[in-house]
């Protein structure tokens, strides 16, 4: 029986393909639980209309995180202002996702009231905070930088630096080259049988 073991070359471009599958999906994989990509600052003026996109943090399409002239935090996608459990679709925790498996999830009130413990969300500036977007499985590292408070000044502003993405990283020259390998095998396997035939009468 002819096996890949006949052919070495059959032999290496079987190990090319599960060599390129899993390089794509670990990084997908990686990609979809912990965005751990650039940083990204946000932030919204004392009194900036949150019905506008400038004013709204478009994390994903469904989560759109931003602030009335008081009280927290809400998801403009589908609030229109903050309830008990705002921003719909989150969930937080007081740490980094370094310590991911150790955290306690909450609503946002859970987290920043007075009676949660970050002790009010003026406290919470300086902090690190880690946010799950619960639809799509994603852990956010975010630190809040500023906190506006009271309508004299505060107006709903606030202000946070979150990561992003995770980039996929760019496939390995050897990837790359077990990737040509096995196109060129393939159409070479193709090729039809360009040799001449003589026939004799």
């Amino acid at each position: 029986m002819f096996t890949s073991e006949d052919n070495p070359m059959m032999n290496i471009a079987q190990r090319a393909v599960v060599i390129t599958a899993i390089f794509f999906q670990t990084s997908l994989v990686s990609a979809s639980t912990i965005w751990s990509g650039p940083p990204l600052a946000f932030s919204k003026g004392a009194f900036a209309d949150p019905t506008l996109m400038a004013n709204q943090d478009r994390i994903t399409d469904s989560v759109w995180i931003t602030r009335g002239s008081t009280q927290g935090l809400y998801n403009a996608f589908n609030e229109p202002f903050q309830s008990t459990d705002s921003p719909a679709g989150t969930m937080w925790a007081l740490g980094t996702t370094d310590d991911l498996g150790s955290l306690t999830f909450g609503t946002w009130l859970d987290v920043f009231s007075k009676s949660g413990p970050v002790g009010g969300p003026p406290n919470s500036v300086g902090q690190d905070f880690v946010l799950h977007l619960v639809d799509d499985d994603i852990f956010i590292d975010l630190r809040m930088d500023a906190w506006g408070e009271g309508m004299g000044g505060g107006g709903g502003s606030f202000a946070y630096t979150r990561s992003t993405p995770t980039p996929i990283p760019e496939p390995s020259t050897q990837v790359i080259l077990a990737v040509v390998f096995l196109a060129a095998l393939n159409v070479r396997r193709r090729r039809p049988d360009q040799r001449s035939t003589t026939t004799f009468s």
